[in-house]
């Protein structure tokens, strides 16, 4: 419960009673505090930052940029992307490249360690993943992604 107070020195003091520190079944190692802090009070990520700025850079297209069906990124296209790459990118995976295409569509593209990887969002929860690979293996065609980025998260980690 919370109390206010009133004091001659200040009006109003705030005071929070005090909480019991919770239990934990097992002990957690001091390390692993350490991380959890470092990741929260270290701010957002590098990536996060320029991605952002280069997403509202896509918001500001003026209409008809590459011909009359072309125009701004709408605003949910931009927090659907957001959200995507918040769920797939790690501290040190590479920005991909933003390339606005024919609708307002976005297309995402990372070019390295042997990889080309291209995500064509055509609107939120309407994507396809294509994934051609240097060494050999098989590639991924126009693999259909609307929520599950999971494919996405595991071929982006062969290049962060």
């Amino acid at each position: 419960m919370q109390t206010l107070h009133y004091s001659d020195e200040l009006p109003l003091v705030w005071s929070a009673p005090q909480q019991p520190r919770p239990q934990y079944e097992r002990p957690v190692k001091r390390s692993q505090y350490a991380m959890v802090a470092l990741d929260i009070f270290s701010g957002p990520p590098q990536w996060q930052l320029e991605a952002d700025e280069r997403l509202a850079d896509l918001m500001m297209l003026r209409r008809g940029w590459n011909g009359p069906q072309s125009g701004p990124v709408g605003i949910g296209m931009i927090s659907y992307i957001r959200a995507l790459l918040q769920s797939v990118m790690k501290r040190d995976t590479p920005l991909p490249a933003f390339v606005p295409a024919h609708g307002g569509s976005v297309q995402l593209e990372w070019h390295q360690s042997g990889l080309d990887i291209e995500l064509m969002v055509f609107r939120p929860l309407d994507a396809e993943l294509s994934v051609h690979f240097h060494d050999g293996r098989e590639p991924i065609e126009e693999e259909p992604l609307s929520i599950n980025f999971d494919l996405l998260s595991k071929v982006l980690s062969e290049i962060g």
